[in-house]
């Protein structure tokens, strides 16, 4: 063969954010680059999309024009339907270039896949099957083997490296550069233990693999030297091993800086006092997989739950101001309208700073995608899979829950309701998902206008819906409350130390912490005109200063 044979490995984000990292297409290329069988004799590229700004079609014809002799897609949920179009336009205009497809989406609908014309489909975990299937290549041969699935080996079983010292680090290799991207996917585990029935990981490694620590601290070292911001631990479950979730915690706690901010996603009930104190000495945030409060529902899918323990975990984090998330699915199997209700109660409750909500999605290759048939479960047979209904959640159902998902989204996360989301309920009597069912009935009539700032919003929904109910007397509390925390958040997001007007002291404000609105209200008269505030930190301490004249 003369020459180096050409690789380019193509991958696509959603958008460009800190997510956007091709970690996946970055460990392919960093394994083939370090494998004695392909270093020498391949010359591999990455071509990086993102969904929402770039052309599948234009891209098939970027990709053409560097005439490589292998080209593989890094193929995921959120991003097949931009490769089903940039497929079918690569196959006309190379129609002879060898053709693969790696990853979750790939693996699940490998048979679909290679019907579109794909040479061959790597199954699981690709750094060493990628490498095997290139040697094979460089051999004259074609692909076959452990993880490679083809039209005449349909009975392929994916593989999973044993020993992750064995494989090279994107970033310590310099393969993968962290200040070409706006964040990072890190990697200290690959592996989960829990088999949850919605999720790809119930299919992959049961086995939990860890990365050496040298190789963890070296990296760390690295990022920090990169100035890198944003860093997205990938492990499924973080803290599943409590000695190494301290020791590593320690680790980022006293070599990240202040201003590198980590994301975990993490089990509630394996969190204690020791880990939520760590959690709290460095800056990071936590993302929790609820997806209901109903045991019967949860058991379904081959999770148990403790709704007393899982409050008490989750209080750690509030007691020690760890920021955290919690997760939602509609449609689970036994799920209700109303079950989902009470899911949101429970989940407000809980205090997080965000609610992420999610219609369940039916993905390929997982035990519930199997089992929707047995289950009457109606979905999407193509990309994004989504519920359309099931014998306990009809489609009108799931009309209702997702404007309560938009509610949830605008009114409580983005407008960072948590600090006094429990007080705008108590002023009426209102469970929290009666205060967004209201939400949701005032946004059909007063739709929020492009880049409308989401407090002005909170703020006029709150006085109509107070005003309607007539307890407007309780108002001038609950307003300097919303405005008070308004400004935090707007502090802590953008830096900026704003002046709030405020028609009581905010030392007494911290009251309705605890205390019942209609009960402070009653206590403590407002003052006749709401005072300036100036809100600003100072060597790391928040004030909250009356501004005189």
């Amino acid at each position: 063969m003369a020459g180096k044979f050409s690789i380019n490995l193509v991958a696509c984000a959603i958008e460009q954010s800190f997510m956007a990292y091709p970690l996946g297409a970055l460990c392919i290329l960093t394994a083939l680059n370090n494998d004695v069988r392909t270093k020498d004799a391949t010359d591999v590229s990455l071509s990086h999309y993102l969904a929402d700004t770039h052309d599948p079609v234009a891209a098939a014809q970027a990709v053409a024009k560097t005439g490589s002799n292998l080209v593989g897609l890094s193929m995921y949920l959120y991003n097949r339907d931009w490769f089903n179009r940039f497929i079918p336009a690569f196959k006309q205009l190379c129609p002879d270039t060898i053709l693969y497809a790696g990853g979750p989406e790939a693996g699940a609908k490998a048979r679909e896949l290679l019907d579109m014309g794909l040479s061959f489909i790597v199954l699981g975990e690709g750094e060493e099957t990628v490498a095997l299937a290139v040697s094979q290549l460089l051999e004259g041969l074609e692909p076959h083997g452990p993880g490679i699935q083809t039209r005449s080996t349909p009975l392929a079983h994916a593989v999973y490296p044993l020993d992750l010292s064995t494989l090279a680090s994107p970033l310590l290799t310099g393969t993968a550069i962290p200040s070409d991207y706006e964040g990072v996917l890190w990697e200290m585990t690959r592996g989960c233990p829990y088999h949850c029935a919605f999720c790809f990981e119930s299919r992959g490694s049961r086995s939990v693999r860890t990365y050496p620590d040298e190789r963890i601290e070296a990296e760390l070292e690295l990022l920090v030297a990169h100035e890198v911001k944003h860093v997205f631990v990938l492990d499924p479950t973080f803290n599943m091993d409590r000695k190494r979730t301290v020791h590593m915690l320690t680790l980022l706690r006293d070599r990240s800086p202040s201003d590198m901010h980590f994301t975990f996603e993490v089990r509630a009930e394996l969190l204690d006092k020791q880990t939520a104190q760590l959690f709290s000495q460095f800056h990071c945030s936590l993302q929790i997989g609820l997806q209901s409060c109903k045991a019967t529902v949860l058991n379904g899918i081959g999770r148990k739950f403790d709704p007393e323990l899982f409050a008490s975990k989750v209080a750690l984090l509030n007691t020690h101001g760890v920021v955290f998330g919690l997760d939602l699915i509609i449609g689970l199997p036994g799920d209700t309208l109303e079950s989902f209700r009470d899911s949101i109660d429970y989940a407000i409750g809980c205090k997080p700073s965000n609610l992420d909500i999610f219609l369940l999605a039916l993905l390929p290759g997982t035990q519930l995608a199997e089992d929707a048939k047995a289950l009457h479960l109606l979905h999407q047979e193509k990309s994004p899979y989504l519920l359309l209904g099931s014998p306990t959640m009809k489609s009108a159902d799931i009309a209702v829950a997702l404007r309560l998902k938009d509610a949830c989204d605008q009114f409580y996360t983005q407008g960072q309701a948590v600090m006094w989301f429990h007080a705008a309920c108590s002023g009426l009597d209102f469970r929290p998902v009666e205060l967004l069912e209201a939400f949701s009935v005032y946004l059909e009539e007063c739709p929020i206008e492009e880049d409308e700032d989401i407090f002005a919003v909170q703020d006029r929904f709150i006085q109509t819906l107070y005003h309607e109910n007539d307890k407007q007397d309780l108002l001038p509390a609950l307003l300097s409350y919303m405005e008070l925390h308004q400004g935090i958040a707007h502090l802590q997001e953008s830096g900026e130390s704003p002046v709030v007007y405020l028609q009581y002291d905010s030392d007494l404000l911290a009251q309705l912490d605890s205390m019942p609105l209609a009960d402070f209200s009653r206590t403590y008269p407002p003052s006749e005109e709401p005072q300036p505030n100036w809100i600003f930190v100072d060597d790391g301490i928040l004030y909250v200063e009356k501004m005189e004249g």
